[in-house]
C-alpha cells in the first residue's frame, strides 16, 4: 500500500504540473517520458485519427532506436489495426504482443516480440477520444494499472475539454459569421467604424 500511495503522488505532482492552454496541444511527450519511469514499462497513445501523440521508455536503451522515433513520430496505424482497437471498449491487460492486434506492427513486433500488451480506452464527454498501450517485460500488477487508469482518466478528460472548447468557438465563429451576412452596407460600414475604434 505505502508503494502504491508514493507512486500515485508522484503522477499526480505530474498531472498537476501539466496545465490546459486550449490554444495548444497537451505536452504528452514529456507526460510519457515521466510515466514510463513511473509505472517500469514503455507506453504511447494512439488517438482516433490514428496518430501517437506521445511515448515514454523505461528502458533507456531504446531512447536511441530511430526506427521507432520514426515510427511513433511520423506514422500511422494502418485503418485495419485501428478498427480492432477502436472496437475494444474495455481495458485488456497483459496480452502477449504476437496475439494482439499490434502484431501486424512490424516496427513494434520487432523491437517487442517478447512483452506483454496492455490497451486502456481513453475517453472523454462519452466519446473514445484514443488508445493508451504499454508494453512490458513481466506482467502489470494492479498497483500499475491503477496508476495508468488514473493517466488515462487525466487526458480523456483535457482532451475533452479541448475538444469541447475547439466546437464552441467553431459555433461562435459561425454565429458572427451569420451575423455579418445579414447586414447591409451601410451597417457593414458602421460595424466595421466600431470594430476600428475598439481595436484602436
Amino acid at each position: 500500500m505505502e508503494k502504491i500511495i508514493k507512486k500515485t503522488k508522484q503522477l499526480n505532482a505530474i498531472l498537476r504540473k501539466t496545465s490546459v492552454d486550449f490554444s495548444e496541444q497537451l505536452p504528452y511527450q514529456k507526460m510519457f517520458e515521466q510515466v514510463a519511469h513511473i509505472i517500469s514499462g514503455e507506453l504511447f497513445m494512439v488517438d482516433t485519427k490514428r496518430s501517437c501523440l506521445g511515448y515514454g521508455y523505461f528502458s533507456e536503451d531504446l531512447t536511441s532506436n530511430l526506427t521507432l522515433k520514426n515510427f511513433f513520430t511520423h506514422q500511422k496505424l494502418s485503418e485495419e489495426v485501428s478498427e480492432q482497437i477502436l472496437s475494444q471498449y474495455q481495458s485488456q491487460a497483459n496480452v502477449a504482443l504476437q496475439d494482439s492486434s499490434l502484431a501486424l506492427v512490424k516496427e513494434l513486433l520487432s523491437n517487442f516480440s517478447e512483452h506483454l500488451l496492455t490497451t486502456i480506452p481513453i475517453e472523454g464527454s462519452d466519446l473514445r477520444l484514443g488508445t493508451l498501450f504499454v508494453l512490458s517485460s513481466k506482467p502489470l500488477n494492479e498497483e500499475q494499472m491503477i496508476l495508468l487508469d488514473i493517466f488515462a482518466t487525466f487526458i480523456g478528460n483535457q482532451l475533452s475539454y479541448m475538444m469541447l472548447d475547439a466546437l464552441e468557438e467553431k459555433r461562435r465563429n459561425s454565429t458572427f459569421q451569420a451575423l455579418i451576412q445579414t447586414l447591409s452596407r451601410p451597417e457593414l460600414e458602421s460595424f466595421k467604424t466600431i470594430i476600428e475604434k475598439i481595436d484602436l
